[in-house]
């Protein structure tokens, strides 16, 4: 039988569900980046794991191993992990930190669910990643998916765009679809990252947090946070500089986006955007620390 294994049982007042996954709905480490930044802001603390071996394949998401000198010093397995937060800000929140499983996703979410309604949970959130035909130089964009009508004029307040899209579908549409049939509320939230920029991005990560203390009215300090996402812009831009190719895709980008307006979803694809164009930004920056060592 499948089943949550528990560390403790925390007592909790209505928590907000947040729940984010590597793999496929991690573009630009945004699902990951937010969780990990939550679990240590709010300092969480771990409570309750699904196994994972039941519904991951480890030839698809692989464990991780640190060999020195010939000896195996560490062995990683990817995991499934519930925290808990109570007391920290006006909410108490639980975060689950898992990969997106590969295998037996009514199962899975079951789980998520059951979960849920056993801690009374108030509202649930899961927080993706996609990549996106949008340039650097504009704010980030961040769209949501709503599984009730009422829950639509939040996400205007918020200042959000509603999510339009047709294709193959992650576990974050699966869940809130689940959750309607047992009468949860649940909004999945995602942050559109530049497609030229294969790396963290700690500006829509910034952007995607932003939008969900909107949403759930908690109020906490992102001014660290904020500084972070200055820099990597900067840093962005000072790397455009230096590639006339990439200045000229993202010239085009701006003037698809300035004609269109906010493009979701992969919409409106137009000329200077194709899959061949993708630049790397750990290939810039691997680039620049070779020059600077020259000329060192």
């Amino acid at each position: 039988m499948e089943e949550i294994l528990y560390l403790e049982k925390p007592d909790l007042n209505k928590p907000i569900l947040v729940i984010g996954f590597e793999g496929w709905p991690n573009a630009a480490e945004v699902s990951s980046g937010v969780l990990q930044y939550l679990v240590g802001k709010l300092e969480a603390k771990k409570f309750a794991s699904i196994p994972i071996e039941n519904f991951h394949e480890h030839s698809v998401s692989r464990p991780v191993a640190i060999i020195k000198e010939g000896r195996l010093v560490e062995l990683k397995f990817p995991g499934n992990h519930f925290y808990y937060s109570k007391g920290l800000c006006s909410k108490d929140f639980i975060l689950f930190q898992g990969v997106e499983p590969h295998l037996r996703w009514n199962l899975f979410v079951d789980l998520l669910l059951d979960l849920a309604k056993d801690f009374g949970v108030s509202q649930i959130f899961t927080l993706g990643g996609t990549y996106d035909y949008i340039p650097h130089t504009y704010p980030p964009i961040v769209s949501a998916l709503v599984n009730h009508e009422d829950l639509i004029e939040a996400v205007i307040q918020a200042g959000l765009g509603l999510t339009e899209y047709t294709g193959p579908i992650s576990i974050h549409t699966f869940i809130p679809e689940s959750a309607r049939k047992r009468g949860l509320r649940a909004t999945s939230l995602w942050g559109h990252a530049p497609q030229y920029l294969q790396t963290r991005n700690i500006r829509v990560v910034h952007s995607v947090l932003k939008s969900l203390f909107r949403m759930t009215g908690v109020g906490m300090d992102l001014s660290e946070l904020e500084k972070a996402s200055d820099l990597f812009n900067q840093q962005v831009d000072r790397l455009v500089e230096q590639d006339p190719k990439l200045q000229e895709i993202i010239s085009k980008l701006e003037e698809v986006y300035r004609r269109s307006g906010q493009v979701l979803s992969g919409e409106k694809k137009q000329e200077g955007t194709k899959e061949d164009k993708v630049i790397y930004f750990q290939a810039f920056l691997k680039k620049q620390e070779d020059e600077e060592k020259k000329e060192g």
